[in-house]
């Protein structure tokens, strides 16, 4: 009986395997369900090569120059590049210093930087842009400052430096430019754009860890770019040691643009008179310092307390200019009565064929502690709300000495 229990039980273990290897294999025998996948086949923006932009506005004060700058990928620029514009167009000054309420409201404040006057992010779909606002103290000579300036910001986007005027960079509308006073130093547009296996990365808004990858190795930048953040970044070093030596001081920096353009002497490629401007030059005026806005400058009286005389083409209304005359003077806002005083008082006469107004505004103070300038200044008025500014400025004895010079000068001028 046990024989046969124990034969039974070979079939029946068998049979049980192999149930269970034919449920296994049937298992196997089943195909696997087909999967989808969507793989892009576009280069997301953050990572796609582009070139980089810079647009910026370099809008000029009394004794300093600032600099409104924003560099970054072209469309990230290209998005915000409207907006401000606008902005800078209408940037109102307090004191010397930008009044930035005006500043759009999805532009957020950055953190305080070296070198800055503020800072703001600005977010775009492509990249959060920097917006930086410094200052520098102004050299002499607008249009060398300018093109020292531009040619700079040109080497950061990979493009060389350009010999035409302003840097091919471009004079801009700017509501603080209706006044005299900033005639012959017009506000400056700029606008560059270039590749960027040319030039650095541009930097994000505050110098974070990994701020510069989106515009790094992976775009095609290179990492030794002069960093944006530094306006003085890419001039020469002695050049910036005597800009700051200067801008520390509160002196103008003649040194910097020796040492900026060392082989550049006063007298090479001076701009020469307008053309359109005819006058007998009478004896003893100099040569003066010519720039892009001057049609005529000359110097008068004693080299070492001489008088400036300069002819430009500007806008501003009469009693805007004389009032603003009157303060550069005397060092403080003239009263309204001593203002409508100053006008009633003009000299009325006749230049280059039209009505004119000389105005001679002498300090208050005439002891010999004030060291102000007096100023002999005619206004002629020209069509489209334009005048002929004709100014002399310098000590009141050479002013007073210079008198009948400048009206036989300005007796003579045709225009």
């Amino acid at each position: 009986m046990s024989d046969f229990r124990r034969t039974s039980c070979v079939p029946m273990f068998a049979s049980v395997f192999c149930v269970g290897l034919l449920s296994i294999l049937a298992g196997c025998s089943q195909e696997a369900p087909i999967v989808t996948y969507q793989v892009p086949t576009k280069m997301p923006a953050v990572l796609a090569a582009e070139d980089t932009r810079t647009i910026a506005a370099i809008l000029p004060q009394k004794d300093q120059a600032w600099f409104f700058k924003i560099m970054g990928r072209e469309s990230a620029v290209d998005s915000i590049d409207d907006t401000f514009r606008e902005f800078v167009e209408n940037v109102e000054f307090e004191d010397g210093k930008p009044n930035l309420d005006s500043v759009p409201a999805d532009w957020r404040k950055g953190a305080d930087r070296t070198m800055r006057f503020a800072s703001y992010d600005i977010n775009t779909p492509v990249q959060q842009l920097d917006l930086s606002v410094s200052q520098l103290s102004r050299m002499d000579d607008w249009s060398d400052f300018v093109v020292m300036n531009v040619n700079r910001w040109r080497k950061q986007v990979g493009l060389s430096e350009s010999q035409k005027e302003w840097a091919a960079a471009e004079t801009m509308t700017w509501s603080g430019a209706d006044s005299e006073e900033f005639a012959d130093v017009p506000a400056i547009w700029v606008d560059v754009t270039g590749s960027a296996s040319d030039a650095g990365p541009p930097m994000m808004a505050g110098g974070a860890p990994f701020a510069s990858m989106a515009g790094g190795p992976m775009t095609g930048g290179a990492s030794n770019a002069a960093p944006a953040s530094d306006p003085h970044a890419g001039l020469p070093r002695d050049a910036q040691e005597a800009i700051e030596q200067a801008k520390a001081s509160g002196a103008s920096m003649p040194a910097a643009k020796e040492k900026a353009f060392p082989k550049e002497s006063a007298s090479d490629n001076a701009p020469k008179s307008d053309p359109a401007l005819d006058f007998d030059r009478p004896e003893g005026w100099r040569d003066g310092r010519m720039s892009m806005m001057r049609m005529a400058a000359f110097n008068a009286g004693p080299e070492e307390a001489s008088a400036e005389i300069t002819v430009i083409s500007a806008g501003g209304d009469l009693r805007g200019n004389v009032a603003r005359w009157m303060g550069q003077v005397d060092g403080g806002q003239p009263d309204d009565a001593d203002v409508d005083q100053a006008l009633e008082s003009a000299e009325k006469l006749t230049v280059a064929g039209r009505d004119a107004q000389r105005f001679i505004l002498h300090p208050k103070d005439k002891s010999d502690d004030n060291q102000a300038s007096s100023i002999d200044a005619t206004i002629v008025p020209l069509e489209n709300d334009f005048s002929l500014f004709i100014k002399m400025v310098g000590p009141a004895e050479v002013i007073a000495d210079q008198d009948e010079a400048m009206r036989s000068f300005l007796k003579s001028l045709k225009y």
